[in-house]
């Protein structure tokens, strides 16, 4: 078999084997355990399943609007302009975060000891930049709005 990355924004709520085979009507087979934990699922088409706990938690993360999971559909999509945007996005929720951890390192308030020197992580906020610098440029002469 050949092998796939799948990448869909879903709804979910906790519901139990059993909760969910009540929400649907049906009887529990005997050789399921009603008190499994796990989610009931929606997806866009408004299909509803039942995922498991542990594959779920495997598989799906909270989404954040702020986070790198909200551009993993622009960075599979066949359209470049909204892969092109997805990796600028990236780029920036990288390049903030590094620059929250290098502001909080120098206001004392790091909660851990940065392994690297801090020259290390000045070059790569400027790496950071520079990227960002290009990408705008290209969007530019390619009309890709960011």
């Amino acid at each position: 078999m050949k092998q796939y990355v799948g990448v869909k924004l879903i709804e979910a709520k906790p519901m139990t084997r059993g909760d969910y085979n009540k929400y649907r009507g049906w009887t529990i087979p005997k050789d399921e355990n009603p008190n499994d934990e796990g989610y009931l699922v929606k997806y866009s088409n408004d299909y509803e399943s039942w995922s498991p706990k542990k594959p779920f938690d495997d598989s799906y993360r909270e989404y954040d609007v702020n986070a790198l999971p909200k551009t993993a559909i622009g960075m599979i999509s066949g359209d470049y302009k909204e892969r092109f945007k997805a990796e600028y996005e990236q780029l920036i929720i990288r390049y903030n975060g590094l620059n929250r951890m290098i502001e909080k390192w120098d206001a004392g308030q790091l909660t851990f000891k940065p392994t690297c020197p801090r020259s290390t992580y000045d070059l790569q906020l400027k790496a950071m930049k520079d990227y960002m610098v290009v990408l705008e440029a290209r969007a530019v002469i390619e009309n890709v709005e960011l």
